[in-house]
């Protein structure tokens, strides 16, 4: 990822995919790295660790991942600075309370379901753009935007609280393949990546509402194939792949991080030994 420019967003999460994204990118030897998040305690933090660790530049900055005007913003900051944008992972996302409690609030809700598709759309249309500007050290259009979705979208989703969010998440995976053939001949790719169950502060109250559960703890990890819970890294790991330049044939995929979890699709044995 040597002279690469990348920003990701969702990076303030201590346990989060973002953050992990970041290191990722980092020990891939990139340009720079925006890190962004709506909630910006541990971004300059985090920053400072990716310098010292592996001389990376890292800039911490606090977008609405939702809002055009901020990533707007960012990516012209990533123009005039480095004169080029060559990743965008579009990673922000938000978890709440079930959508049938009466207690949900309008807004919360609003922004829980607008969140992954706004996001997903804003960072597509914009840094598409800045990604198809040429210069003498870029002489052709080129880039790789990255979502994440969710791999839970193959379920009936009942095990899931929040199933408006995850039907939601399943438009993510529309937009990313509608945008890698509408940005044919330009050397820009679009993906999805659809993770599984990740220990992640977002999933943590949910996870810990299994976990202790032997019934439900049993039900839940036999139904991975590698019988366990995912972590952050292993995601970030492939967002760092479709980032680089080795996966430079795949576009217009939604590639599924989840342990095995939808391998046994349409017949998912929740409560099988074997």
């Amino acid at each position: 990822m040597e002279n690469l420019v990348c920003i990701i967003t969702g990076a303030n999460s201590l346990t989060g995919i973002g953050r992990a994204a970041v290191y990722a990118f980092a020990k891939k030897n990139a340009r720079a790295i925006y890190a962004t998040d709506i909630y910006d305690e541990h971004l300059a933090s985090l920053a400072e660790d990716i310098y010292k660790s592996t001389g990376v530049e890292c800039i911490p900055k606090r977008m609405d991942a939702s809002s055009d005007d901020d990533i707007q913003d960012v990516i012209a900051e990533a123009i005039t600075k480095f004169g080029r944008l060559d990743v965008f992972f579009a990673n922000a996302g938000i978890a709440g309370p079930h959508p049938m409690k009466t207690e949900t609030k309008d807004e919360f809700l609003k922004m829980m379901c607008s969140v992954p598709i706004n996001s997903v759309y804003a960072a597509i249309k914009y840094a598409s753009e800045a990604m198809e500007k040429t210069s003498e050290e870029k002489p052709q259009s080129s880039g790789s935007i990255i979502a994440t979705a969710s791999g839970l979208l193959a379920f009936d989703l009942v095990l899931v609280p929040c199933h408006i969010l995850h039907r939601k998440q399943r438009n993510v995976i529309n937009l990313c393949q509608s945008a890698a053939w509408r940005l044919r001949g330009k050397n820009i790719r679009v993906n999805a990546i659809c993770p599984g169950l990740i220990e992640t502060e977002m999933t943590k109250k949910a996870l810990s509402l299994i976990q202790g559960n032997e019934f439900m703890e049993h039900a839940m990890k036999t139904n991975s194939a590698l019988q366990r819970f995912g972590c952050p890294a292993e995601v970030a790991a492939m967002a760092a792949f479709l980032a680089g330049p080795e996966s430079s044939f795949i576009t217009g995929q939604d590639i599924k991080v989840d342990g095995g979890m939808t391998a046994s699709l349409p017949y998912t044995p929740l409560f099988a030994d074997n």
